[in-house]
């Protein structure tokens, strides 16, 4: 792993941890071996690291969903194969979660703007899944339904460990498909 991926993994380690605005630029470098003013090499400023941690994980849940639809021509185990990545991304990288909710109003207008756009694919694609699966349900229930399953997901990181990780996922992913099938 480079430079850039470890201060963007440090990054959000930290940011989770103490906030964006806890965090300042020489404790940044540091947790990667660097100078602070170093680590504007490889990023313009604190700012821009953010904007790639959220851009990153936005793309990436985005690109997973669309390589798990083209897998699964049945809707429900492509919705059922939604819901398993998404538990693996939230029990994976609950810091991620953690900034994005906390400090995400810290983007610039751009960053944010780039985010929401790539949330709101995301959100499409579970639903145009969640219609197909439950047949009768507009496109509004659909994707209050998708939201509401992202709330459940997304709030692992706040969930103590009381039991083991595979045990977790999979009571995760149970409650996530019993909440979208009709």
């Amino acid at each position: 792993m480079g430079t850039r991926e470890r201060l963007l993994e440090n990054g959000a380690a930290l940011f989770a941890a103490k906030g964006f605005h806890g965090v300042g630029v020489e404790e940044l470098g540091d947790s990667v071996g660097l100078t602070g003013p170093s680590m504007y090499r490889h990023f313009p400023n604190k700012a821009a690291l953010l904007a790639q941690m959220l851009i990153t994980v936005s793309s990436s849940l985005l690109e997973g969903a669309k390589e798990v639809i083209s897998e699964n021509s049945d809707p429900k185990k492509a919705l059922s194969a939604l819901v398993e990545r998404h538990v693996e991304f939230a029990t994976t990288y609950p810091d991620l979660i953690r900034v994005h909710e906390r400090d995400f109003g810290n983007l610039e207008a751009d960053d944010s703007r780039h985010v929401r756009r790539l949330q709101r694919k995301y959100v499409e694609l579970w639903v145009d899944q969640i219609q197909l699966v439950r047949r009768n349900d507009s496109d509004d229930i659909a994707r209050t339904m998708a939201h509401a399953v992202f709330g459940l997901l997304n709030s692992t990181p706040r969930l103590p460990s009381l039991v083991q990780k595979e045990e977790f996922d999979g009571l995760m992913h149970n409650m996530a498909m019993r909440a979208l099938l009709p």
